[in-house]
């Protein structure tokens, strides 16, 4: 009996963990695909946003059409941002010029952009519930317009 009342425990403390966890699936455009590289994409909480290397999980996705897609799976349930750019010289970081702004594309979730650096968190985020597939669109953003540059 008592091992019994052990196994249901655990049952039932495994089901409200999986209960607790959700799925965030992002589609990124207006990838720029004949420049080539990948797409860097972060899912960050508020504390490390949206610094490189502060993502709470990240990947690179190389570049093969004009859009990319990335799924983030077991996503404990919270308020969340994306940050994201396109790596054309695979060097896993967001370059920019001498102004510091962003030479290469990108793009944030809720399709923000700041005015003068990053846009706030508040701005960027979305919550992520539990047994809840969020699915998001973004859409890169080049700072100047490099499509005729290259």
């Amino acid at each position: 009996m008592k091992n019994t009342g052990i196994m249901i425990t655990s049952l039932l403390f495994g089901m409200s963990l999986n209960a607790q966890m959700g799925v965030v699936e992002v589609e990124i455009t207006d990838v720029v695909a004949e420049w080539g590289g990948s797409v860097n994409i972060g899912l960050y909480e508020k504390k490390g946003f949206p610094k490189m290397g502060r993502a709470i999980v990240s990947e690179n996705l190389p570049v093969r059409d004009i859009k990319a897609t990335h799924k983030f799976e077991n996503i404990p349930i919270g308020t969340y941002a994306i940050a994201v750019f396109q790596d054309l010289n695979g060097d896993d970081k967001l370059n920019r010029d001498g102004y510091g702004r962003p030479t290469e594309p990108y793009a944030f979730s809720n399709n923000v952009f700041g005015r003068f650096g990053p846009p706030k968190f508040g701005k960027t985020s979305f919550s992520v519930e539990s047994d809840d597939n969020s699915r998001l669109v973004i859409h890169l953003k080049e700072y100047s317009n490099r499509r005729g540059e290259r």
